[in-house]
This record gives structure tokens, C-alpha cells and sequence, in this order.
């Protein structure tokens, strides 16, 4: 059995993002938070379409660089680098680190739009090295979750069977794409939130990581 987890907002929380928005004293934290995040995907959405792929990490900053104007603020290119840096440093869901330990035995994997440095700085910042059989970023495919291309570096990576793949996932667009794809997906619905209506359902859904404890299969 594999598992594959996306990473922000699945086994990475945002919540150190946050604290260094609100550590830059941008008024209104949490609204110019949820604009970023929005636009952040928006975007990298948006060149996957139109054919014109370009690294998260610059998706990040032109998300960024949108915000600041929308909100009317002047930040200096060395405060716009600590608020970016924040994305390359996550801080793990409570759930995760135990979770991906009692998987043990089996291939657990990270499939995430994050460019390749953002990845490998995010899995030595939660000290995951030996959680993980590896990390694969869209980067490769040059396209984005949810577009197929993403999903099928899995198999190319790894050479695993559609099958054999438990795709784990916060976010409904991921896991709508994923189940489309053909794996086995379970949703982990942390805010309780209305399915998307994409004509597809997950396997499973949870609230957290916590409840497949027992239960995995």
C-alpha cells in the first residue's frame, strides 16, 4: 500500500504564514491572508490552462505582489522575502507527524504544487526525513493539481499501480482531481466544509488525520 499526501494545508498547516503576516503588521491579517492564499492557487490554476507554467514560489510572490495592491500597502522587497520565507518553513498539523509514524511498514509519499526547494526546505523544517520515502513536486510535469499530469508522476516515480495509491488530501479540489485520476482518496475535511460539486466523491472523509488511526483500510 502507498500513501500520498498532499502537503500545505493537509499535513503542513499555515498557521506560521499567518503569524508572519501579522508580524509584518498588515492590517487585517486573516482577510490579506485568505486573498494570498486564494490567488496563490488562482494562479497557478490560471498557467496551467493557459499553458504558461512558472515555479510556486513565483506563483507565491505574484500572488503576493496582487495583495499588497489590493490592500494599498508599500512593503519593501526585504519584508516581501520574510513573508515568502514563512512558506519555505511550515509548521506540521498535530496529527501529522504522529500519523505518518504509524504508517511504518508502508510508502508514504508527498505529492504537492510546492517546488522542488520549497518541499525539500519544508520537509527539513518538520524534521520528516525519516517519515518519508521521498517527495514529488508538479514542478516535474509542469502543471498543477488538479490536471492529471500531476497525479501520473506518482506512478512515474514510483511505479505504482492506481490501485496500490491512498491519496490523502485537504483541499476537495485535490481530492476531486485525484479521485477523477483514478486513486483511492480520502478527504480531510478540517473546517467541515460543503463537498465541491465536481461530479466525483472521496473514498473516505475525515476531520483529521487522527480519525484514521484503527481504521486505515
Amino acid at each position: 500500500m502507498m500513501w500520498v499526501f498532499d502537503a500545505y494545508g493537509t499535513l503542513w498547516n499555515v498557521s506560521r504564514i499567518e503569524a508572519a503576516v501579522q508580524r509584518a503588521q498588515v492590517p487585517d491579517s486573516a482577510r490579506f491572508l485568505s486573498l494570498w492564499r486564494q490567488k496563490q492557487l488562482e494562479y497557478a490554476f490560471l498557467r496551467t490552462v493557459m499553458g504558461d507554467y512558472a515555479p510556486f514560489s513565483t506563483v507565491t510572490q505574484d500572488a503576493l505582489e496582487y495583495c499588497l495592491a489590493v490592500f494599498g500597502i508599500a512593503m519593501s522587497p526585504l519584508d516581501q522575502d520574510a513573508l515568502l520565507h514563512a512558506w519555505f518553513h511550515p509548521q506540521a498539523f498535530e496529527d501529522a507527524h504522529e500519523f505518518l509514524q504509524s504508517l511504518e511498514g508502508e510508502q508514504r509519499w508527498i505529492l504537492s504544487n510546492g517546488d522542488p526547494a520549497m518541499l525539500a526546505a519544508g520537509v527539513e523544517a518538520t524534521r520528516w526525513q525519516d517519515c518519508l520515502e521521498g517527495w514529488i513536486s508538479v514542478d516535474q510535469a509542469r502543471r498543477y493539481k488538479p490536471h492529471p499530469d500531476a497525479y501520473r508522476l506518482v506512478a512515474e516515480t514510483t511505479k505504482a499501480s492506481l490501485e496500490d495509491v491512498i491519496f490523502v488530501s485537504s483541499n476537495g479540489w485535490d481530492v476531486a482531481g485525484a479521485t477523477r485520476f483514478g486513486f483511492r482518496t480520502i478527504w480531510v475535511n478540517r473546517r467541515g466544509t460543503p463537498p465541491d460539486r465536481l461530479g466525483v466523491n472521496p473514498w473516505r472523509v475525515v476531520r483529521s488525520l487522527s480519525d484514521l488511526h484503527g481504521g486505515r483500510r
